[in-house]
């Protein structure tokens, strides 16, 4: 149910991207399939791989530290959930990459030890050194005799870490103190990381400062994923974890990943350990109007292998849709939404919304001491031609969400000013505005966690008795998510 057609929005190709993507999904289950691209995939790797053992950003590039620790690192994590050791080529690809990480390191301590003769004082470690001590805490990588002095210096400087670091460092942190058997300061970083989380019953568990809509690409995905990662390993988190599944799994109903980055962090964590959530078949059983649903029914999903099901309800094969029973019949995660679509007076509309909301206010503009004020209407406000009237969007997203759209109705008696839609910026938000007949659109790719207002104004054209219209909001990516202003009645003399 879309409030706005999807052709008058700027997403139809992300649209048609998801649709396909919807149709590949079948194939991900094929196992032929998945031994193909393993194969293509570790074949790729062995000629893109430097003889040093390094990976480039592109072939011809020199050894980039950053994207061979990137590879080592998705090798590593694969052995851990599979549960099993790589082997073959896997395991080949997995050395040289060792080797040239371990040089890297040996030649930033040589580095360091000659900084220190001339007096740099330093605490903590790098970033890169971080992710090398990691790649061996959760490889069980041996560490080689040369680099035996360096690795001590690294593990003694990662206590120090504990008050200054970021939430995805000090869980790193944790599982290089944990791994290295010095539990007592792991479970110290733990306690922090736990001091620090946020639990609701929707949503799970999860850091709120950690939701900022300038972050790049995923790193609150990366951050969130590192701590359940450090929680898990190290172990009596079990709760914890299984709720901060939860919150990754909400992030992806509402949200677009384009970061395969974010991507591959978050199918790592909802499998490492745990609940195994492929194991659930989703069986839910839904009864309305004397009919009955189940999702694990194939004949009947809307999308094979989802438990996807989509049914439409109407007036004339509906004897009473108002009352829905939903029975999830084994563990796990399961979510829908229900949509009734009714006639109803717009004056009777009453405001609406939850998770999103959107609230409308319309203002006058009055001169009061030689100075424009604005003055808010109600059903007794005195209105005149030529007046200039603002309308005010008070928007509230309680997460992000991607690909939001804005509909926000105008009563016949108000003209635009300003014709021209376009892409605008304004009180730290960009979105597209389009300029209708009767309503103004606004469209949104992308709307953090937080409050939001939107002001535009228009003239009084003609007199009369009006309705000043709805502003309806919607996020497309998960349609479940809705809200819609109150309308009021005017006057205009």
């Amino acid at each position: 149910m879309k409030n706005i057609l999807l052709s008058e929005s700027p997403w139809v190709l992300e649209a048609q991207t998801e649709e396909q993507q919807k149709e590949r999904i079948a194939t991900l289950f094929d196992l032929n399939n998945i031994r193909s691209n393993n194969i293509a995939a570790l074949t790729r790797l062995q000629e893109l791989q430097n003889s040093s053992g390094a990976w480039s950003w592109y072939k011809g590039m020199s050894g980039s530290r950053y994207v061979t620790t990137y590879i080592a690192e998705l090798n590593a994590r694969l052995a851990m959930m599979t549960g099993g050791k790589l082997d073959g080529a896997a395991l080949a690809l997995q050395k040289n990459a060792f080797t040239y990480l371990h040089q890297e390191a040996l030649k930033e301590y040589k580095e360091i030890l000659k900084a220190q003769k001339d007096g740099v004082k330093f605490t903590g470690v790098s970033g890169s050194i971080l992710q090398y001590l990691y790649l061996v805490a959760i490889s069980g990588e041996q560490v080689p005799a040369a680099n035996k002095s360096a690795y001590t210096y690294y593990l003694s400087k990662v206590g120090e870490m504990l008050t200054t670091a970021s939430m995805d460092t000090k869980a790193i942190a944790a599982i290089i103190l944990d791994k290295a058997g010095r539990k007592k300061e792991a479970q110290e970083f733990v306690a922090s990381l736990k001091e620090h989380l946020t639990k609701t019953a929707e949503q799970g568990m999860f850091f709120a400062f950690n939701e900022t809509p300038y972050a790049w690409g995923g790193m609150k995905m990366q951050a969130h994923v590192d701590v359940m990662e450090a929680l898990e390993l190290i172990g009596g988190n079990n709760d914890t974890v299984e709720e901060m599944k939860l919150w990754l799994l909400k992030q992806k109903q509402t949200q677009q990943w384009n970061s395969p980055v974010a991507t591959a962090d978050a199918v790592y964590a909802l499998l490492m350990k745990g609940v195994n959530l492929l194991d659930n078949q989703g069986d839910v059983r839904i009864v309305i109007a004397d009919e009955v649903l189940e999702t694990v029914s194939p004949s009947k999903t809307t999308v094979p292998g989802l438990g996807y099901i989509k049914r439409s309800f109407t007036q004339k094969n509906v004897v009473d849709a108002r009352k829905i029973e939903v029975e999830k019949r084994n563990p796990g995660i399961a979510w829908g939404a229900v949509y009734a679509e009714y006639e109803s007076p717009v004056s009777d509309v009453r405001q609406q919304g939850g998770e999103l909301n959107v609230q409308k206010q319309l203002y006058v503009e009055r001169m009061v001491n030689n100075a424009p004020q604005l003055q808010p209407v109600t059903e007794k406000t005195v209105l005149q031609v030529g007046d200039k009237i603002v309308s005010r969007l008070s928007i509230r997203v309680d997460r992000p969400m991607d690909f939001v759209q804005l509909k926000d109705q105008r009563g016949a008696c108000f003209e635009p000013i300003g014709s021209v839609s376009g892409y605008n910026w304004s009180n730290g938000i960009g979105y597209y505005v389009d300029i209708k007949d009767a309503s103004t659109n606004f469209f949104f790719d992308h709307l953090g966690k937080g409050v939001y207002v939107l002001e535009y104004g228009y003239r009084i054209s003609r007199a009369g008795t009006y309705e000043t219209g709805l502003a309806t909001m919607q996020c497309a990516y998960a349609p479940e998510y809705a809200s819609h202003s109150a309308s009021m009645t005017i006057i205009i003399k």
